[in-house]
Order: structure tokens, then sequence, then C-alpha cells
């Protein structure tokens, strides 16, 4: 799932908000950790693209393709999406 700038922009204030709020967290530069928060959830939801643009490729290459949004196709997203994590990251 793709997120909006404004979806990036809204979790990155909301993280640097609740470590401001914390007191086991002292920021002393907030915008600098905003800028490093939305850089990681950019980085996170591209890769989260590449992840799944892998597993539908690979599940539009069967022989017999489920419909997409079956029960069928569901269980078959999340064992492909599992196998491809663990190729990536060796899990």
């Amino acid at each position: 799932m793709r997120m909006s700038r404004e979806r990036i922009f809204y979790l990155a204030d909301m993280i640097v908000k609740e470590l401001g709020g914390s007191d086991a967290v002292t920021v002393k530069a907030p915008d600098e950790l905003r800028t490093e928060v939305m850089r990681a959830l950019s980085d996170e939801a591209r890769l989260e693209e590449t992840i799944d643009t892998e597993v539908r490729r690979t599940l539009s290459s069967y022989a017999r393709p489920a419909p997409e949004g079956s029960r069928e196709w569901e269980v078959m997203y999340q064992k492909t999406r599992e196998e491809v994590l663990r190729r990536r990251f060796r899990l």
C-alpha cells in the first residue's frame, strides 16, 4: 500500500511528538529528527512497494492464477510474501 506524502508527514509528526513527550528521550533538534523519521518511513514504503510488486508478478505468472481478492489469492499472497521476505533478508 502506497503512503501519500501527507500520511508520511502526519506519521512523522506523531512519532516526533511521542518521542518528545517521553521522559526517556531528549529531542534536541525536532526538525532534524522529523526529517530522518520521514526518510525512514519513505524508505520503508518504497521497500514495501517493491516487495508487493514482486509478489504480484510471481502470482500472475502461475498457470492458473487465482482471482485477486479471493481467499485463495490472499493465502497465496501471504505465503509468497513470506518467501520474498525470507529470500531478501535471510530470515
